[in-house]
């Protein structure tokens, strides 16, 4: 009990000393042709660290990428996030028609900070309602965690399906932290333009080596390689793959001749023809731009030049080879990080609406943001009279008859929206003393019938008005 008070204590100090940062990774796709998930993010995460996304089911069944079906789990892996201390993590979920259920567990390498069991999707321990994935609505989930301390070493994110049949659905995680003293950068991609024949590059441009949708990188170790791997890259307008290796160029002692110094502070360098190395051999090369790549040559003649070579049954690769018939890479320039798109409109489908107690016990009201690139698309939703209707992402509750106004605003501030809700009486319900609604409404047997008997009409199972000689 006192480390639980205690716990809470320390979250209230922290929301009052300090202004948490928020980050956003959505799960937008899952690119086949390249088997990896392809994660759109915003907001502010500690720099230099990666994310990394992976869901067992999703990567073997087709366009099902964000399902968590039954005994399958997805996970989030967080590197670089030492010091950092998390507050709390939304989830944007939902679920099957009436099943579904997970668990979820936030740990980093000192222990647990966060852990809660299997429950469905519709107990009060997660959303409390079922959502169907048919809705296209993924309502928010938001929890505290139950450990405040700086994060050591890498944190993992696991959400397990249960065992019953049913699955939910994960759109996107965001994560509420206090950073400390470290510093935090824009998580979104950067735009890369490629140098043409006639263009020009410059000391300190940062530049990644691109052919046929693949970028250069060292996944394997070019200690044992000695060549670069070669990474599928979706789009060069919004490239965000931790693994791209990023070249500074830079111009060696003579000024005549080219560095290549890489993200993390090594120089590329030719040891022999198909040998490249990090800091070692030759570190100068010569680039010519032409109209079917650049030539990137060391400046060791015998050691060739640097092409994409993508053998039949064999991983493709960057290299540096005497042979003049394979494809030269392209230099792609990096010009500036992309910005978040904010929403200019928010539209809803009706500005009023009159619905009775009674027919429905909840509405669906979908937003429509634009333009369609926006990239935040929470919206905050409020009800004026949580008395008569309360509403949480979009999922209105009716509860009493009354007029409420449901607001609709877009996360990013950029827009709003009303709808002036009219909650009727139910005509075949009456108020009790204490002011609850009793169902005057019951089955009884007449005749050899049953009939549907109300204070207003009678009618039989087919649905046709009795008299009341038939009762």
């Amino acid at each position: 009990m006192m480390k639980k008070v205690t716990n809470i204590f320390l979250l209230l100090l922290f929301c009052l000393t300090t202004q948490a940062e928020e980050v956003t990774y959505r799960i937008d796709s899952f690119d086949s042709d390249n088997q990896d998930f392809v994660i759109k993010a915003f907001g502010q995460q500690p720099a230099g660290s990666i994310m990394s996304f992976w869901n067992d089911y999703g990567a073997t069944s087709g366009n099902r990428y964000n399902q968590i079906p039954r005994n399958h789990e997805a996970s989030f892996l967080l590197e670089g996030w030492d010091g950092c201390t998390l507050q709390a993590f939304t989830l944007a979920m939902c679920s099957n028609i009436a099943s579904g259920s997970f668990s979820l567990v936030i740990a980093d390498e000192m222990g647990e900070l966060f852990n809660q069991r299997t429950y469905d999707f519709a107990d009060e321990a997660w959303f409390g309602m079922w959502v169907s994935k048919d809705l296209g609505i993924y309502p928010n989930i938001t929890r505290q965690m139950t450990e405040l301390r700086p994060v050591q070493g890498n944190v993992t994110i696991t959400i397990k399906g249960g065992t019953r049949e049913g699955s939910v659905y994960l759109k996107s995680l965001t994560l509420e932290y206090e950073a400390g003293s470290v510093q935090t950068e824009s998580p979104m991609g950067w735009m890369f333009e490629k140098v043409e024949a006639k263009g020009n590059i410059n000391e300190g441009d940062i530049v990644m080596l691109y052919r046929s949708g693949d970028a250069a990188a060292d996944i394997d170790g070019m200690e044992t390689s000695h060549y670069l791997d070669a990474i599928g890259i979706s789009s060069t307008s919004d490239v965000n793959e931790p693994d791209v290796e990023l070249f500074t160029l830079s111009r060696d002692g003579s000024g005549s001749h080219w560095l290549f110094t890489d993200q993390y502070g090594r120089q590329l360098g030719a040891t022999k023809a198909q040998g490249l190395a990090w800091d070692k051999g030759v570190l100068t090369w010569d680039i010519t731009l032409g109209y079917s790549g650049a030539t990137i040559a060391s400046t060791n003649s015998k050691y060739g030049t640097l092409r994409y070579n993508a053998p039949s049954g064999s991983y493709p690769r960057f290299w540096n080879y005497t042979s003049k018939t394979l494809s030269l890479p392209y230099i792609y320039r990096r010009t500036q990080q992309r910005t978040p798109v904010i929403s200019t409109s928010l539209s809803l489908p009706q500005q009023e609406r009159s619905v009775q107690l009674g027919t429905k016990d909840t509405l669906v009201i979908k937003a429509s943001l634009s333009p369609s690139t926006v990239t935040d698309t929470r919206i905050d939703w409020q009800s004026s009279e949580p008395s008569v209707a309360s509403v949480h992402s979009g999922i209105v509750v009716l509860h009493s008859p009354g007029t409420t106004t449901i607001t609709a605003t877009a996360k990013d501030g950029g827009s709003s929206s009303t709808m002036r809700l009219i909650v009727t009486p139910d005509e075949d319900y009456i108020s009790s003393p204490s002011g609850t609604s009793i169902p005057t409404v019951r089955k009884v047997a007449r005749k050899g019938k049953v009939i549907i008997s109300s204070p207003q009409r009678n009618y039989d199972t087919d649905g046709r008005i009795c008299s009341s000689s038939e009762l």
